[in-house]
């Protein structure tokens, strides 16, 4: 068996013991430190050459201020093919935005711990994650953030392609209205103009057939491409799991006058994994320009 193939049966095997599973974490033994998520698999170095020798090539014109990727590890050459495209940018900050998939706690949440990878640590840009707080825009609950792979499955594949860059991590509640994220939008976006992205860690379709995903993901790209806010906040999970950080990153891009996008890859696991039988997750890699 060939060595790539391999390597992707061991990603498929560890999506699908790890996936959306609920698990505990021993978080915040160390002063200030988080670990990456422990239910989804942190890539090896290995891991990361088979992604970068497959990843496709991009134009990129001018210089990247937001994207969305997913989180699901099957799709992992997807984040690395956008988050290698700002190698060369070497963005100080990345702001991460992603659901909070237990809906636990506060209905928005940042922390100050950084994040350990196999790759080493990340650091949390506190600065701005404390003027957050103190504004009343985010509540700080480290132990709920360090268990959300949303934030987790993103973090090393910022250590391995922008080793000196810092996050500020932030998660959402599904129920998140676009009333209650425009205050963050507000203050977020004069960021945007200094050296950081938006990055949202964002999957789409979930549980249906490869072809019902297909379909559902036409209906999101419309209403992503109308920046249609009024429906987007009626999407269900049948097209994708958090309408708050998808729109998040589109406020903020607004605000900075970006209204067009790059669309560098839409797929699903069905496609992935070539089974029409499978209930599949759908992935859109998106990156904004300018």
């Amino acid at each position: 068996m060939k060595k790539p193939l391999v390597i992707l049966l061991i990603i498929t095997l560890l999506f699908i013991i790890s996936g959306c599973q609920k698990k505990e974490t021993n978080a915040g033994k160390r002063e200030e430190v988080s670990l990456a998520h422990p239910g989804s698999f942190v890539p090896q170095k290995e891991l990361y050459r088979y992604v970068v020798r497959e990843k496709k090539e991009h134009s990129v014109q001018g210089k990247v201020k937001g994207g969305i990727v997913p989180h699901h590890l099957l799709a992992g050459a997807l984040i690395a093919d956008f988050i290698s495209l700002l190698a060369e940018q070497k963005p100080e900050i990345i702001i991460i935005v992603g659901p909070n998939h237990k809906n636990a706690g506060a209905k928005i949440i940042s922390g100050l711990y950084n994040w350990e990878t196999s790759e080493g640590l990340v650091e949390t840009e506190k600065s701005i994650v404390n003027q957050l707080q103190q504004k009343g825009l985010v509540v700080l609950d480290d132990q709920i953030l360090s268990q959300e792979h949303s934030i987790g499955t993103i973090v090393p594949f910022i250590k391995y392609y922008l080793p000196d860059s810092k996050i500020v991590p932030l998660i959402f509640h599904y129920d998140v209205s676009l009333k209650e994220i425009d205050p963050l939008v507000q203050e977020l976006a004069p960021f945007l103009k200094e050296n950081a992205v938006i990055l949202g860690s964002v999957d789409f379709s979930h549980y249906l057939t490869r072809r019902e995903a297909e379909a559902k993901d036409v209906v999101t790209l419309k209403v992503m491409k109308d920046f249609n806010y009024t429906t987007l906040f009626r999407l269900g999970n049948d097209h994708l799991d958090s309408p708050a950080s998808l729109a998040t990153v589109f406020r903020v891009m607004e605000k900075m006058g970006i209204k067009e996008f790059q669309v560098l890859a839409n797929t699903n696991s069905g496609l992935i994994l070539q089974n029409d039988f499978i209930e599949t997750t759908s992935y859109f890699t998106l990156l904004f320009e300018n």
